[in-house]
């Protein structure tokens, strides 16, 4: 299978574009770079076995040449793709964990956040968990695994075609998100990246320099994780009620949940974010649209109103003055000739930003909602720690929103239970707690 790609079917799909190549240059064995998706099952009369979920993923693993893709080197020497040769079966991309318990599943789990996807097969794989006889009161779980420079969350859904119900012109939904071509940005303004670099600097002086109150990332590569879900209609009332925005809303209330629930004491004053933005407004690409722009949300302010109305500041600096394209991984800025000092730089930039949490929110585009036969009851993302220690991510996909909480397990151990147990506790008095000022917008 090791062939590598010399004449692909799509060189647009297959060849790797400097945004891929970002996390490429900050995945370590400690701090792998794949996001994850975690499927939860609606509980039925029957479990799905391992091998009618491999018979699906050998049916489909052919359909798109994304799914073929994997990588040589790529850390400290250049990256080569490699594409699936004819023997390859992808029914081996295909594990069963069993597991006693749910304290047990959160371990396993949290095991493959932590550990590197092998190179240079394709670059994902599924694992099946399935409760042992006894542990009835945990459903069944199928997590999804994808290397970030392969595909961004958004891109991403192109591999729910590897598992999702329907015949193949159901599927269709997914296609773009397999077959268009990588993103790529070119021909910045030299103006507006000029106010980016202003506005970034500007951002990361507020956060208050590289000397930072909030638990850094450690090297230990330990990693633990906490889902929570909402109705969306519960989270778009909160927010109303709130007179935010969903953004503002989603914000704000991770911002207070921290003030409320802080992981060590003191608290920090400030907290210093990384929000993806998209740079594909068509959401039309496959692989990596992403870049980050800074924000500061307070570390000790519990007054919901207040987190709100900085993160709609925070919003409006973003909207205005476009920090994001100051770090967007453009095809046409210099870069060093030799790929190991470009992973240098790229990981000297990584730590002159020193963010502190990563707060990612992010659209749904699936309509398929069962896999084998069985319902899915959630869908949650999990991202990689790219630098932070704390990282949520959001996805709002039809009548639910999940959100995906990692942290690093050293930095902050226990935290990230014990943060979405208070962010319930914030979401339920948001929706009945309405603030006096002019609704807006919401997405």
């Amino acid at each position: 299978m090791d062939n590598p790609v010399s004449n692909p079917a799509d060189a647009r799909v297959t060849e790797l574009a400097p945004p891929d190549h970002t996390y490429l240059h900050m995945d370590t064995a400690r701090a792998p770079m794949h996001w994850s998706m975690i499927l939860e099952l609606e509980p039925g009369d029957r479990l799905l076995g391992v091998d009618e979920v491999r018979a699906r993923v050998r049916e489909r693993g052919r359909l798109y040449d994304i799914f073929r893709m994997g990588v040589r080197n790529g850390r400290w020497r250049k990256p080569q793709v490699v594409l699936a040769d004819e023997s390859w079966d992808p029914g081996e991309h295909v594990a069963e964990i069993v597991f006693d318990d749910r304290a047990d599943l959160q371990r396993r789990v949290s095991e493959l956040l932590e550990s590197p996807l092998p190179r240079p097969r394709p670059f994902w794989d599924i694992t099946v968990f399935t409760p042992a006889a006894g542990a009835q009161t945990e459903g069944q779980r199928v997590l999804l695994r994808v290397h970030h420079s392969i595909s961004d969350g958004i891109a991403g859904a192109a591999f729910a075609a590897l598992l999702a119900d329907g015949e193949l012109e159901d599927l269709a939904e997914f296609e773009r998100f397999a077959t268009s071509p990588r993103f790529r940005i070119s021909g910045i303004d030299p103006e507006k990246l000029k106010e980016a670099k202003a506005a970034f600097g500007d951002q990361h002086a507020a956060g208050g320099g590289r000397k930072r109150a909030w638990p850094g990332l450690t090297r230990s590569g330990r990693r633990e994780h906490a889902l929570f879900s909402t109705s969306t209609r519960t989270l778009r009332k909160a927010a109303r009620a709130n007179g935010a925005s969903v953004h503002e809303f989603v914000l704000g209330a991770v911002g207070r949940t921290i003030g409320l629930e802080p992981p060590a004491s003191p608290p920090a004053d400030v907290l210093r974010v990384t929000l993806p933005v998209t740079l594909d407004e068509e959401f039309r690409h496959t692989g990596n649209a992403v870049s980050v722009a800074l924000l500061n949300l307070p570390g000790d302010e519990t007054d919901l109103g207040t987190q709100i109305d900085r993160a709609r500041g925070e919003l409006k600096t973003i909207a205005e003055r476009r920090p994001e394209l100051y770090l967007a991984a453009a095809d046409d800025l210099p870069r060093a000739p030799l790929w190991g000092l470009q992973r240098a730089i790229v990981n000297a930039s990584m730590a002159h930003m020193h963010p502190d949490i990563h707060i990612g929110i992010n659209p749904g585009f699936s309509r398929v909602r069962s896999v084998l036969g069985r319902p899915i009851a959630t869908l949650t993302p999990l991202s990689p720690l790219a630098g932070y220690s704390f990282s949520v991510t959001v996805l709002i996909l039809g009548t639910t929103t999940t959100f995906g909480v990692v942290t690093d397990a050293r930095a902050l151990p226990g935290y990230a239970e014990r943060f979405v147990s208070r962010f319930g506790e914030v979401l339920d008095e948001a929706a009945v707690e309405p603030r006096s000022e002019t609704v807006g917008n919401s997405l």
